[in-house]
């Protein structure tokens, strides 16, 4: 049996997921903000984008997977052709086994906590969310570790690869640390922390689904159709 990766399906179907996970995500909140009282409905937690191992955080976990294997697939081709800057693609592929473990586990949150309690500075205002900081440095080492291999790659998917890529710190660092700010001054009930951390996941979720297609894209550029076999391919 065989599956033929589409890109354009793949995205469409990932972006359809998306805008049903966000309409519940949405009518929940509207909801919530109306009755006042969370305990009334007892399904804010699984459709919640705020909340965690629920069905929103399945989604990114899975769909940051999907990416990963994606890399691995091409890091293990380009390792075995001899050629330049597999073990970028390597990295890459731990880099999202490790993104897709830290969205289904919230990992980042338990580092925040681990470095808010050893910080020199004071966990508040947009550090509020101490996680930042050690990832936001890694960040910074990534970009300087990858700038060649962003820079060698064919033009259209360095294209695709930037804008995702910009996309999804856009929501992660930057819209998280604007979100950290509001939650320590005023709290994580009101409105305006709602639209940043809805805006927040839909960055990322959208970010993913950006990379995913560019790196779908590039393997068919490389290799030709994307194809899965399962069982005898008699």
């Amino acid at each position: 049996m065989e599956f033929r990766l589409n890109p354009r399906r793949i995205a469409a179907g990932m972006l359809i997921v998306i805008a049903m996970l966000a309409s519940m995500h949405v009518a929940q909140l509207c909801i919530y903000y109306y009755v006042g009282d969370s305990d009334v409905f007892n399904f804010v937690e699984l459709i919640d984008f705020d909340y965690e191992a629920n069905l929103p955080s399945l989604y990114s976990s899975l769909a940051i997977f999907f990416c990963a294997v994606l890399l691995w697939l091409i890091a293990v081709d380009k390792k075995a052709s001899g050629e330049a800057y597999w073990h970028h693609w390597l990295g890459l592929a731990v880099i999202f086994t490790f993104l897709g473990v830290d969205e289904a586990i919230s990992l980042h949150e338990q580092i925040g906590d681990l470095v808010e309690a050893v910080a020199w500075f004071e966990a508040a205002g947009y550090l509020f969310f101490a996680w930042v900081v050690p990832y936001g440095l890694l960040l910074v080492v990534f970009a300087v570790a990858y700038s060649k291999f962003v820079l060698a790659l064919p033009r259209k998917t360095m294209f695709m690869f930037v804008i995702s890529g910009c996309l999804f710190i856009f929501g992660a660092v930057v819209i998280e640390i604007i979100s950290a700010r509001e939650a320590d001054l005023h709290g994580s009930e009101t409105v305006y922390y709602s639209v940043l951390y809805t805006l927040e996941e839909l960055c990322e979720m959208i970010a993913i689904v950006l990379f995913s297609n560019g790196l779908l894209r590039y393997m068919e550029a490389e290799k030709g159709a994307v194809i899965f076999r399962i069982g005898d391919s008699e």
